[in-house]
């Protein structure tokens, strides 16, 4: 291979990867489009100053302590659905509203396992939810 074989070789990978604008404009939409990972960083800080002060004898004792760690999943799924809203132009699709239902299924599970509530009324309610949302996703999907 030649010198100018090289050259140009070289030339061509760096214009295809993209300017530093590019990649900040990038990075600023992913930002946008996701939303809420400060949501998740939040929670772990409060996660994280809970059993401090539970360790430091502030708090009553809590069995099911772990529960708080299915509030990290749920926000994730709560900001894929913030960001599918805005990217549907703010319109309430099928996709959204599934997201949302299964965000609130782990909030709701972690309400149940951490104060030891029922888990018999969290079900039927779901499979309520889930029924219509099956109903309505037609009539979503033509707005």
């Amino acid at each position: 291979m030649s010198e100018q074989d090289k050259f140009e070789q070289v030339n061509e990978s760096q214009d295809s990867y993209p300017s530093r604008r590019e990649r900040r404009a990038q990075r600023r939409a992913d930002r946008q489009a996701g939303g809420f990972g400060w949501f998740a960083g939040l929670i772990l800080i409060v996660i994280g100053g809970l059993y401090l002060l539970h360790d430091a004898g502030y708090l009553p004792a809590l069995t099911n302590w772990w529960a708080l760690f299915l509030l990290l999943p749920g926000a994730g799924v709560l900001s894929a659905a913030l960001g599918a809203y805005r990217q549907n132009g703010g319109h309430w699709t099928s996709d959204v509203l599934g997201l949302l239902l299964f965000s609130l299924l782990f909030f709701g599970m972690t309400a149940v396992f951490l104060f030891g509530l029922n888990f018999g009324w969290l079900l039927p309610l779901f499979l309520i939810a889930a029924g219509l949302l099956l109903l309505f996703s037609p009539k979503l999907a033509q707005r």
